[in-house]
């Protein structure tokens, strides 16, 4: 039995509301996002499961069984792309962050939830949706703040079906808008996901041969607008003396 076939997990909310709790106390703690979508997950991979097979493109992403994370490893190549590319843009965000496309995997390891390759096809959508969280970030426009989180959580939930980022994207639009001051914190998370939902579906995208076209051109083409609530928050933010970095790719 793979994950295909496997049955699906029940929702364990005690689990669910610990690691919503620990969130609360270090937005930043990746591992308990892996944690929440675990004990949240119930049905939701077999419904993203099915709208891939039943999509064109998602079943060619399926028969070509391409890995993305080798192609984001690439960090040299990555770096040498024309300035304004995908790719290049991505390279330059994980730079400034001191991140990795290695690191997404570390932190899932270190919260178990790992498993070897079972050739289903959910394990491939599976690794590849962690595998371009990142992409999410830089094709979206949010930036790695609490409320870049927040917001860019909001703006994948349309194409992930990951229940832990409703409930993220939920409270934390609650929390950033207290921390920070301003109610338009809300207005910023609930943008992101109209946009999410409004964007063209990002996981089946060919994505390894787009990163080296423009990232300005891509956001047309993929239906993704600027998040013109979010500038706002950040820099009304900024101009109160809060250092929160530019988002990646921002033009306006």
């Amino acid at each position: 039995m793979n994950l295909d076939t496997a049955p699906p997990t029940p929702v364990r909310p005690l689990e669910a509301l610990r690691a919503l709790l620990a969130l609360r106390r270090n937005p930043q703690d990746t591992r308990q996002v892996f944690l929440l979508t675990e004990a949240l997950k119930g049905r939701s991979p077999f419904e993203l499961l099915a709208r891939f097979r039943s999509d064109s493109q998602g079943r060619e992403r399926l028969a070509e069984r391409r890995s993305l994370l080798p192609t984001l490893a690439r960090t040299d190549w990555l770096a040498s792309l024309p300035e304004g590319t995908l790719g290049r843009v991505y390279h330059d965000f994980l730079a400034e962050e001191q991140l990795s496309a290695q690191g997404l995997v570390d932190v899932a390891m270190s919260a178990g939830n790992v498993q070897g390759d079972d050739g289903s096809d959910r394990f491939f959508i599976g690794c590849r949706l962690r595998d371009m969280h990142d992409l999410f970030h830089v094709l979206s426009g949010y930036g790695r703040d609490e409320l870049g989180e927040v917001c860019v959580l909001a703006f994948s939930y349309p194409h992930q079906y990951t229940r832990s980022f409703a409930a993220i994207a939920f409270f934390g639009a609650f929390n950033r808008a207290r921390e920070l001051g301003d109610r338009r914190a809300l207005r910023a998370v609930w943008q992101a996901y109209r946009h999410g939902r409004a964007a063209a579906w990002l996981p089946v995208q060919p994505l390894e041969s787009l990163l080296t076209e423009s990232l300005q051109d891509l956001r047309r083409r993929l239906g993704i607008a600027p998040p013109t609530e979010y500038f706002d928050v950040t820099d009304r933010a900024r101009a109160r003396g809060l250092r929160i970095p530019q988002p990646p790719g921002r033009t306006l």
